[in-house]
């Protein structure tokens, strides 16, 4: 008996809500259906799915098994179809993991422009904090800020971002201005995630090393580092162009300039693969040349 027997079935009855509905779209009878779904639940030991002559209730183990089951029947799907297919065209469903702090209104237009140049293709954008399993969560494709250490992925750069220290001027006239790394212990840092899933305890330096940092406010929001250091809560470490123009009107200086400073990659990063699927390799390239385009509009002269 496959693993996965079943699981088409299961996933069917969830996204078309009930027996009937779901047997109509598998082109099977009702009680064959139901037969199968049952030998699920028999051969995993639990109630997949509570089922009166009126209503049809998803169980708690019902709902997480299609969460895992809805990808392998997704994937079994499209290589069906793509082993029927000789062509190299974009299909399918795309899912992308992309950071909370991504720029929305550029993000939505090369979405906007992607999805109209391919029209076979489905995206699921998931903003998130975390640094995804492409395997496990089921995603094609992730938008990573930092080093990419897992050497199952291939990381795409798309960009390189610095990162400087940066606090109001009246925060700085109120509690000193640091000048060595160690006096950031008699400051409030407000302090961003590592890896998106813990805050941070060290800042890193430009000399190598890090040093020891801690405050009152940790948050995985870059703009919210910022503006709450532009409101003299502290001293924040932000992208470079973040803080352009706060320090260019005087609500911000650099703190630090010669030992806090890091430049940081930004990458598409996806599995490796010796077949990688059109869909992948097409978005992979349009946001490439988006981001280029982007870099060179906003460029000076």
């Amino acid at each position: 008996m496959s693993t996965a027997e079943g699981f088409e079935e299961l996933v069917t009855i969830v996204e078309q809500g009930s027996l009937t509905a779901a047997a109509a779209e598998l082109g099977l009878p009702r009680p064959t259906l139901s037969r199968r779904l049952t030998r699920l639940e028999e051969r995993l030991g639990v109630r997949l799915v509570h089922r009166t002559t009126r209503r049809l209730t998803i169980t708690p183990a019902g709902q997480a098994l299609y969460a895992k089951a809805r990808w392998v029947v997704q994937a079994a799907r499209e290589a069906e179809a793509e082993a029927r297919r000789s062509d190299d065209v974009p299909r399918g469903l795309l899912r992308v993991s992309v950071p909370t702090r991504t720029p929305v209104q550029a993000f939505a237009q090369w979405i906007a422009d992607f999805l109209g140049r391919y029209p076979e293709v489905r995206v699921e954008m998931v903003a998130t904090s975390a640094h995804v399993d492409l395997v496990e969560d089921g995603f094609d494709v992730a938008l990573r800020a930092g080093p990419v250490d897992d050497p199952s992925l291939v990381a795409h750069t798309l960009a390189r971002n610095q990162h400087i220290a940066v606090a109001s001027p009246a925060y700085l006239a109120a509690r000193g201005t640091p000048t060595t790394p160690d006096e950031l212990r008699d400051h409030d840092c407000i302090v961003g995630y590592r890896s998106g899933v813990a805050p941070q305890t060290h800042w890193p330096l430009l000399g190598g090393g890090r040093v020891a940092v801690a405050g009152r406010l940790c948050t995985n929001q870059m703009e919210l580092r910022l503006h709450a250091a532009i409101a003299h809560q502290g001293i924040a470490r932000v992208y470079a162009r973040y803080a352009e123009q706060p320090i260019a009107a005087g609500q911000l200086v650099r703190v630090l300039p010669d030992h806090i400073y890091q430049e940081e990659r930004a990458s598409l990063v996806f599995r490796d693969r010796a077949f990688l699927e059109p869909k992948v390799r097409a978005f992979v390239d349009h946001f490439a040349a988006a981001v280029r385009r982007s870099r060179a509009e906003a460029a000076p002269g």
